[in-house]
């Protein structure tokens, strides 16, 4: 063999041992994106997860106080109805002044939402590989969250014993925002919901047999004799 030919015989094989090199980096690198995007997907929901739904709850308590700042008196939702005796047999709801203060709830909880800015998480590159002793190391991987959603109102009533012949009903409003989380990799709908006792008011004697005017639930009701 010629030293033309033992040169050009060289030429090939270290051109057939760098595309062995690139083909292997290539896996290598493949494997290890892989890895990173199993371990990281969950965490990062996780994180947003939690993060979201702080700055939710953080709204969400902002409107309800935003809602009530100007007083709720316990006698603008409920009405008491009196029996024959002077008991308590009835108590309904005032549904035009409940309605109106959900609204006004819900609508003050759109326009906090929607004027969050979005918010990062940074997820630690040694916690998106899953190796335990790397967990806190590495560079910052920003994800984005960008809380989107809708808003439910609720009303909840508790009757809770406060003495003797004594029961003090309360009057709570739930809301509840559907936020969707949203990464490069995926995308997550949660809810969070805040509540807060907007009325109440002691009632001498019995517990009413009747509670009318308003779509509440059993589950939303705790009767205490």
């Amino acid at each position: 063999m010629t030293a033309a030919e033992m040169k050009k015989y060289s030429a090939k094989a270290k051109r057939r041992r760098l595309m062995r090199r690139l083909l292997l980096a290539a896996l290598v690198t493949a494997a290890l994106l892989m890895l990173m995007e199993r371990n990281l997907k969950p965490l990062v929901f996780s994180l947003a997860e939690a993060r979201s739904a702080a700055m939710a709850s953080q709204v969400l308590n902002g409107a309800l106080t935003e809602a009530i700042e100007d007083g709720v008196a316990y006698t603008d939702l409920m009405s008491v109805h009196m029996d024959q005796q002077g008991q308590v047999a009835l108590l309904s709801a005032n549904t035009m002044q409940m309605n109106r203060l959900a609204d006004r709830a819900g609508k003050a909880a759109l326009r906090r939402l929607n004027s969050m800015s979005s918010e990062r998480v940074t997820v630690p590159l040694g916690a998106a590989l899953g190796i335990t002793i790397l967990a806190g190391t590495g560079p910052g991987i920003p994800v984005s969250i960008v809380p989107i959603g809708s808003i439910s109102t609720e009303f909840a009533t508790e009757f809770e014993a406060c003495g003797i012949n004594q029961t003090r009903h309360k009057v709570y409003l739930r809301l509840t925002a559907s936020i969707r989380i949203v990464i490069p990799t995926g995308a997550k709908t949660t809810q969070v919901s805040a509540n807060m006792l907007v009325a109440e008011s002691i009632i001498v004697g019995g517990v009413p047999e009747g509670f009318v005017g308003y779509n509440l639930g059993e589950e939303e009701l705790n009767l205490v004799p």
